[in-house]
């Protein structure tokens, strides 16, 4: 996955294997892996699947919050692991590949630890929870096979399909509520709700592009072979440019963003999506009138 955001701090890496949902049927990927959770340069959290004897990482996923929750699978009765997302239906499984079995419960509360920090806390004392990879009693390519063959019980292949809980029981609708209040705009503020999402929504986006010079303009910001109307269009539709709206409007939303870099005015700044589009358009209006009266006059007649 060339496309991995870069970590500025990592907080926790543990070897581990991946597994993929096949049917009903859960089936480990039998390379050697390695997990590693840590802050990205945008200080969101993200949890990188690695494939350990490339170096490379293959999976990327930003968590909030209170936002997923990473426990052992009980209908297996091997290392499995599942990391589940109350927000939406993504489930991702993992398998154990720490030489001792000892540490499995320590590494979960750390992955639990390190997912769901208030991101006002992040950078606090984050080595506290990191837990050391073991160099020692390294597996075997033969041995991390025949222990990937045996992970999945007959009985679990059905049941992973359904609800799984842990052993402090089910994550209760009402616990995610609370959690989802707590961390919330203040719903007096009618903007609060409005993402990036909805109003860059395609069926809006896409008048203005058959209307206007947008396309010139952004080509510059393209990749090389990627600008023409069609491009656009497929990118503003793709799943990677939808989730960057989203982590972008959740970092507008809870003000952990340098207002400098766009030249906003911060007493208009009022932590929505739609108070910042406002400031920066307010901004952008200041540069121009000041960029026309610094033209000399002959100019601005020509104009």
């Amino acid at each position: 996955m060339s496309d991995a955001v870069p970590l500025q701090s990592v907080m926790l890496e543990f070897r581990a294997g991946k597994m993929s949902l096949e049917g009903t049927r859960v089936v480990a990927d039998t390379r050697k892996g390695l997990v590693r959770i840590g802050r990205g340069e945008e200080g969101l959290v993200h949890l990188q699947w690695l494939d350990r004897s490339q170096n490379i990482v293959e999976d990327d996923q930003i968590v909030f919050p209170d936002e997923a929750v990473f426990e052992k699978v009980n209908q297996s009765s091997g290392r499995v692991y599942i990391l589940k997302f109350s927000s939406d239906s993504r489930k991702f499984f993992f398998w154990m590949q720490e030489p001792s079995t000892e540490g499995d419960l320590a590494i979960c509360n750390s992955v639990n630890s390190c997912l769901n920090r208030p991101l006002d806390m992040m950078g606090d004392d984050e080595a506290e929870v990191s837990v050391p990879v073991q160099e020692s009693e390294e597996a075997t390519e033969d041995d991390l096979s025949s222990r990937a063959g045996n992970l999945v019980d007959q009985s679990m292949a059905t049941d992973l399909t359904g609800e799984v809980t842990s052993s402090a029981g089910p994550v209760q609708l009402e616990d995610l509520q609370r959690i989802l209040r707590s961390i919330q705009t203040p719903v007096e503020d009618p903007d609060a709700s409005i993402g990036l999402s909805d109003i860059l929504k395609p069926d809006l986006v896409f008048p203005l592009i058959e209307t206007l010079p947008i396309e010139q303009t952004l080509a510059s910001y393209l990749p090389e072979g990627s600008q023409s109307r069609a491009d656009i269009f497929e990118l503003l539709q793709s799943p990677p440019f939808r989730q960057q709206l989203d982590t972008f409007s959740h970092v507008l939303r809870t003000g952990q963003i340098d207002l400098s870099q766009f030249g906003v005015d911060p007493s208009k700044y009022r932590f929505t999506v739609v108070s910042f589009l406002e400031a920066l358009e307010d901004s952008v209006a200041k540069a121009s009138e000041t960029e026309t009266s610094s033209l000399p006059k002959d100019a601005m007649d020509e104009s």
